[in-house]
């Protein structure tokens, strides 16, 4: 996905049922600056809908002006929440998802005004240096960005 920073409509949270809640889990040490956007690094945020039919370990929100116009989420779909919502079988589920837990495999995604993007299976480590690291490329690969993110001190 490559957009453009100064022009990517904002994103109504509300057309997609895993989106993080931007105001849960803020990570206050973890605000950075990419060019004119401002990147918010979110740990367990629920759901903004209000379903919770995924964990959301890590997410960050982007916004331009102080609106939303990005996110990049790992995610794990809740085989329980999704067979219960589903009226299908966890045992069901679990086979199609060709696991014995209640969640599927942490995967990463990219939202923007009108795209989920499956970014595939995220197997790197779980501490927040290196998920800042993965989420702040993806931004700023995602928007052309060449500068150097620079964390905002409060």
């Amino acid at each position: 996905m490559n957009l453009d920073a100064t022009t990517q409509p904002m994103i109504d949270p509300l057309i997609w049922h895993t989106f993080p809640d931007e105001r849960d889990g803020i990570m206050p040490d973890e605000i950075w600056k990419c060019g004119p956007l401002v990147c918010t690094l979110l740990k367990n945020p629920v759901c903004r809908n209000g379903e919770q039919l995924v964990s959301i370990p890590y997410s960050m929100i982007v916004k331009r002006d102080g609106a939303i116009i990005l996110a990049v989420s790992l995610e794990k779909e809740d085989l329980r929440a999704l067979s219960y919502k589903l009226g299908i079988s966890l045992k069901e589920m679990q086979e199609e998802y060709q696991t014995k837990g209640n969640f599927a495999e942490l995967r990463g995604y990219v939202y923007s005004d009108d795209t989920r993007e499956d970014l595939g299976i995220y197997d790197e480590d779980m501490d927040v240096q290196s998920i800042r690291i993965f989420f702040l490329e993806t931004v700023c690969d995602t928007f052309d960005i060449l500068s150097e993110p620079v964390q905002v001190t409060t």
